[in-house]
């Protein structure tokens, strides 16, 4: 009995022996395909695309009028300010108009204040909302072109030599965070995409504001 499962042993670890080596001769002999790569420089199509316009202009429409509300409000305090003089100090006229006069312009700060930071706000998820874009739109390029990684081209002034335009790092902090991040120190200019993908951008941009027109809300 020990003798038939000795050979039942043999037989079967032979057998595990012959699978590995096979699958190692396969293993051998497959060819690696390389990886396409691309490269994309998303500050380049941040800067340039239609995207980044249109919400500019829509911040900037914003702000002009909210700084014409505060305008009128600055008007109409420094107005109250002027029909204070023609009161007495300290009758309850006086009195009256001066807590008012107060309140508004607590009020002013107040708005100023608020204005800013909703701004700032709206400044930083459009930004973000640009960026999600670029993204997508990044993948749908390296989808059409075949790509299996596309890598983020770095920008700045390491990249081009001094100028006036240009100049060296400022400070310590500056040029130890640049070397830090600058990761891609070269690339075969043939892999570089961003063209590409700003004009896909740009496209849907237009398209989406072609919809827009054809769809006008009711």
């Amino acid at each position: 009995m020990k003798k038939i499962n000795l050979i039942t042993a043999a037989i079967l670890a032979g057998a595990g022996l012959f699978v590995l080596g096979n699958e190692y001769s396969l293993a051998k002999d497959r060819t690696i395909v390389p990886a396409k790569i691309g490269i994309v420089s998303v500050k380049e199509i941040f800067d340039n695309c239609t995207m980044k316009t249109e919400v500019e202009k829509a911040l900037a429409a914003e702000g002009d009028k909210r700084f014409a509300e505060i305008k009128k409000l600055e008007d109409d305090i420094e107005g109250e300010k002027t029909a204070l003089t023609k009161f007495k100090e300290g009758t309850q006229d006086y009195m009256d108009m001066l807590k008012g006069l107060m309140m508004k312009q607590s009020g002013l700060e107040a708005q100023k204040e608020f204005y800013q930071q909703d701004l700032t706000t709206k400044e930083m998820r459009n930004k973000e909302a640009i960026y999600r874009k670029i993204i997508e739109v990044v993948a749908q390029v390296a989808k059409e072109k075949g790509l299996d990684i596309v890598l983020s081209r770095d920008d700045n002034y390491l990249n081009q030599p001094e100028s006036a335009s240009n100049p060296p790092a400022q400070n310590p902090t500056e040029l130890i965070l640049t070397t830090k991040t600058h990761k891609l120190l070269y690339f075969n200019k043939d892999l570089d995409i961003t063209t590409e993908v700003l004009n896909a951008m740009n496209a849907g941009s237009k398209n989406s504001q072609s919809s827009s027109k054809d769809n006008p809300k009711k």
